[in-house]
């Protein structure tokens, strides 16, 4: 079984210093790296699992780009969750999928930034995906 180690440190200036390490054991896991093109409004679905929704029990989603205009809703092929807007990198472990509402089979990303113009750069995000599952439940 597979473990992932995680940790977090954070440090607010001039004050405390915070540091949080945990594993979370998974059966199985695996990494999606998709590109979301500027000027998709139409949500992309990325499907995380080939099961049931209710096996996900990690959730790392970071992306080269980040904002307002980059937003995904988690879906368990019935029901979408509120959208969540993406504004930095996003990690969820087995309790906090439970903020979704539902339980996660895929996510359904947009991202709103406007095509570029000829010729100029684009505004597409990156994503980088990272999701544990159980495999045998």
């Amino acid at each position: 079984m597979p473990a992932v180690k995680m940790s977090i440190s954070l440090a607010v200036a001039g004050g405390p210093v915070l540091s949080v390490a945990a594993v979370e054991n998974v059966e199985a896991y695996d990494v999606i790296e998709v590109t979301i093109p500027a000027n998709t409004t139409t949500a992309r679905r990325i499907q995380l699992q080939p099961a049931s929704a209710a096996n996900v029990n990690l959730l790392l989603i970071q992306s080269d780009l980040y904002g307002p205009e980059i937003s995904y809703r988690a879906s368990n092929g019935t029901a979408d969750s509120d959208p969540v807007a993406l504004l930095g990198p996003q990690l969820f472990g087995r309790g906090v999928l439970s903020l979704f509402g539902n339980d996660v089979l895929s996510l359904l990303v947009v991202n709103t930034h406007p095509a570029p113009a000829p010729g100029a750069a684009g505004r597409d995000a990156h994503l980088q995906i990272l999701v544990g599952r159980d495999a045998t439940p």
